[in-house]
């Protein structure tokens, strides 16, 4: 015979992390590079815009190298994004076929990461589909072919011209081209939330009247498995059926975890009439 019994007071003994460097940057053919520099914090600590803002790193050295030249990037206070301070490369912009290497430190902590600005994909035919049963929102329809005989992978993103201060990632964060190899690749564009930390009101629709810009970006695999171990984590965290037994891939080596990525991008408008 045996008994159970509940112990209401069960105390778990999680250990403190080890101090990172978390990187969020990026760079796109005849754009400077951009890096977001933040602290981690403890697995079970809150996290909100508050929080956030003091785990910013407005301290740090970063540098970027393209392989013949080097530059420390320069801390500027910018408000389209959150947290609202980014650093960024005067001189160096980027060039397709380029790596570009970033390294951060702070605190006696150095991460590093590589990435490749990719040949961009033009977009082919972009328009906007009103939804079932809706008489002022909808979708917007994308096109492109995908080169032959190369291994691709995507990321797309939107910005309303009077609506959104920067350019938003789709509902789907990224892809490859495994479903269209070589060929016509078609797309129905939902809008994502312009943060998942901050409250966004707005919906994944597009409405009539809009002037809605779309970039189309290449990238590496290794940015690729970033972003798409971030989106699968993202839709485990919101389905409470789903347990997280994923973990998101980071390029960013060193005493750090992130991204750093290069964007071959294309762009196009459309116009959401009737």
């Amino acid at each position: 015979m045996f008994g159970l019994s509940c112990n209401d007071d069960l105390d778990i003994d999680v250990p403190e992390p080890d101090d990172k460097i978390i990187i969020d940057g990026w760079i796109e053919q005849n754009k400077r590079a951009t890096v977001m520099l933040t602290a981690n914090s403890p697995y079970f600590s809150g996290i909100d815009s508050a929080s956030l803002r003091n785990l910013v790193l407005t301290r740090a050295k970063v540098t970027i190298d393209d392989g013949e030249e080097s530059e420390i990037l320069i801390l500027r206070k910018n408000e389209i994004y959150f947290p609202p301070y980014i650093y960024q490369s005067n001189r160096i912009t980027g060039e397709i076929g380029k790596t570009y290497t970033v390294t951060a430190e702070y605190g006696g902590k150095i991460a590093w990461a590589s990435t490749i600005i990719t040949e961009p994909v033009n977009i082919d035919t972009v328009f906007f589909e009103l939804a079932a049963g809706e008489d002022s929102l909808g979708i917007i329809q994308l096109e492109f072919t995908d080169p032959l005989d190369l291994k691709n992978y995507y990321r797309i993103f939107t910005k309303r011209e009077g609506k959104d201060e920067k350019f938003n990632s789709t509902l789907a964060m990224a892809f490859d081209d495994k479903y269209f190899p070589g060929g016509k690749a078609e797309f129905a564009l939902f809008r994502a939330p312009s943060s998942y930390i901050q409250e966004d009101e707005d919906d994944n629709y597009f409405r009539l009247g809009d002037t809605v810009v779309i970039k189309l970006c290449t990238i590496s695999k290794e940015h690729f498995n970033f972003w798409n171990s971030y989106q699968e984590e993202i839709l485990n965290v919101a389905n409470p059926f789903a347990a997280s037994l994923t973990e998101v891939v980071s390029n960013v080596e060193g005493d750090g975890l992130g991204v750093w990525g290069g964007y071959g991008a294309s762009y196009d408008t459309v116009y959401t009439l009737r």
